[in-house]
């Protein structure tokens, strides 16, 4: 049977709002998603208006899904959330370089470098 996954979601349009807030989405999953997947079934099912990249190479190479997932920088695309648990999604920078919800200008400065490799 599947549960719900509630997502607590950063909403600011500086076009329409006059402060950011928080939209609570309750989605059904039968198994843990990505924090990505989560935010394409809540815009594709509930809320169209909700902004974010959704572009995403699925290995943290481009760096276009890192947002602030729990308080935490995470890439969105390898980020698993499970059924029964709450996850709050910020934007990685707000109000700097802000541009709607989570959409954030894209600069190499101001974002982490991504490890994809180790040294073995």
């Amino acid at each position: 049977m599947a549960d719900t996954i509630t997502a607590v979601v950063f909403r600011y349009d500086p076009d329409l709002d006059t402060e950011p807030r928080y939209q609570e989405y309750r989605v059904l999953a039968e198994e843990a998603t990505s924090v990505l997947v989560l935010l394409n079934r809540i815009q594709r099912e509930m809320d169209e208006s909700l902004s974010f990249r959704s572009f995403c190479c699925g290995l943290q190479f481009c760096r276009s899904c890192l947002m602030r997932i729990n308080r935490k920088r995470r890439f969105a695309c390898i980020t698993l959330v499970k059924p029964g648990e709450t996850v709050t999604v910020d934007p990685l920078t707000f109000p700097e370089g802000h541009i709607k919800d989570l959409v954030v200008k894209m600069s190499d400065d101001r974002l982490p470098q991504a490890n994809l490799w180790k040294s073995i």
